[in-house]
């Protein structure tokens, strides 16, 4: 797979939202991307050990919601300017699927203009469950605190 010598991958869902993935360790502080999760475990790697409630919240919330969260191990002090990562927990089965079959977390990243030169874009077969902008976001604490964000 193109993924596993690049790293990267590009997006077209079917109403013309562009993206990119990128491998989790190519996340800079500073980038404005989501990191992508299938799975409530990998969760664990990126903000620690979770509240109950707030780890309910995760899981039973929709594909739509987009979660902000203080980081753990070696993310600490790479946050965005409010000490932050963003990060969604993916479930609509196509975009589930694609997640899983790469076997570990993923950062995404609107596409904000075309570049030259980076290969093709691979057409999606549904679209994005995230917005390109808008949306619903949550502020969650390791310690069960919660915020209703605007996104």
């Amino acid at each position: 797979m193109q993924f596993r010598h690049s790293g990267k991958l590009r997006f077209e869902d079917p109403i013309g939202n562009r993206f990119r993935w990128g491998r989790f360790d190519s996340w800079q502080a500073g980038n404005t991307g989501i990191f992508l999760l299938h799975d409530l475990q990998q969760l664990r790697g990126l903000v620690g050990t979770f509240a109950e409630v707030a780890l309910d919240l995760v899981a039973y919330s929709s594909d739509q919601v987009i979660f902000h969260s203080p980081p753990e191990g070696f993310l600490w002090g790479k946050t965005n300017s409010e000490g932050l990562i963003t990060f969604a927990l993916i479930k609509s089965p196509y975009w589930y699927r694609l997640l899983y079959d790469l076997r570990e977390i993923v950062y995404m990243q609107w596409d904000e203009g075309a570049e030259q030169g980076e290969g093709e874009w691979i057409p999606a077969v549904q679209d994005f469950p995230l917005p390109a902008a808008g949306g619903r976001a949550i502020e969650i604490h390791a310690d069960g605190r919660v915020k209703i964000r605007n996104a």
